[in-house]
């Protein structure tokens, strides 16, 4: 370089200055160029990504909403059935449903679980969850118009009684057909009561049959009361219900010392309502489900008298009589 003229020098400077730009513009910028169009896909990646992300989110607000929703009706589907089937509430609600309508002379009451179809799912496993389906069952009897007084112990059948025992009967049984103990009822009572059962919550409590027959006069009527609930796993509503069926609402604590509830097994209390009230069993002879079993005992008493026949009971003319009383007389 020392022997090159400042021509020479100068030439050979501009050479390099080229040689480092065309250099810078290969290694360089034209490098920056490449990171350049990498960068702007990259950014158009993002933007994809990020706008996906925001339809994401919408959806999922959206759904969220839906969830909510669905929740909402699957709690109130859930509260249309009974949460809890607890016989003794069912049974309390039923008789006292009766006893409201004025039908007290229940013959028997009996519960008893209906077992429901299973759900399937389409892999073919069963689901937890299901259908339950307690069934109360009531039979209750009518009157037939052919009661007598209540027995109670202001009726004096001992041996020193002011008016002879006998002569008291006598005077009850007459009493038999006769008003005020000539009331028919138990039938529109009846109806009434499961019209009121079966309106009470029509999506859980459904009657299921009815059945009536004549029975030594009076008629028997029984029928069948379905309650349904859910037996959940994962449940997503809260039954804080007072419904008349799903908690008990009567006695507790009930003092039963002197024998059974409701009747006395031995009553010494001269001022009990049961008081020389005898636990009684009578046959099936002349059972009379409506009336106390003192009337049961007047009335098969005077059946008995009658040659059995209810006819000459109740005063209706027999089969003999019709055909004498339709039957000129011959001359």
């Amino acid at each position: 370089m020392s022997n090159l003229t400042a021509r020479e020098k100068g030439f050979m400077y501009v050479i390099t200055l080229l040689i480092i730009v065309v250099l810078g513009y290969f290694f360089g910028i034209r490098t920056l160029n490449n990171k350049y169009e990498e960068y702007k896909q990259e950014l158009q990646t993002l933007q994809e990504r990020k706008a996906y992300l925001d339809e994401i989110r919408a959806n999922n607000a959206s759904m969220a909403a839906e969830i909510e929703l669905l929740k909402s009706s699957c709690s109130d589907l859930e509260l249309s059935f009974i949460d809890k089937l607890e016989t003794e509430c069912l049974q309390q609600y039923v008789l006292k449903t009766f006893e409201d309508e004025k039908c007290p002379f229940l013959v028997s009451v009996g519960s008893s679980d209906v077992g429901m179809t299973s759900v399937s799912y389409p892999d073919g496993t069963t689901s937890p969850d299901g259908l339950v389906c307690t069934q109360i069952s009531v039979t209750y009897s009518s009157t037939d118009g052919y009661l007598v007084t209540q027995y109670n112990r202001n009726d004096d059948l001992t041996a020193g009684a002011a008016v002879p025992a006998r002569q008291t009967i006598d005077e009850q049984k007459d009493m038999l057909g006769q008003a005020p103990y000539d009331v028919r009822r138990g039938y529109n009572e009846f109806i009434s009561a499961l019209k009121k059962i079966n309106a009470e919550n029509p999506s859980c409590i459904k009657v299921d049959s009815i059945s009536v027959k004549e029975s030594n006069g009076a008629i028997t009527l029984a029928a069948t009361i379905n309650f349904y609930g859910t037996s959940l796993r994962n449940r997503l509503s809260v039954d804080d219900s007072k419904a008349p069926y799903t908690y008990w609402n009567g006695h507790t604590n009930v003092d039963c010392s002197g024998g059974f509830i409701g009747f006395p097994y031995i009553c010494d209390n001269e001022k009990s309502m049961w008081y020389q009230v005898v636990n009684f069993n009578l046959d099936n002879t002349a059972g009379k489900p409506f009336a106390t079993y003192w009337s049961n005992i007047l009335f098969r008493e005077q059946l008995e008298e009658n040659d059995n026949d209810i006819r000459k009971v109740v005063g209706v003319p027999g089969e003999e009589q019709q055909t004498a009383e339709t039957t000129p007389a011959e001359e």
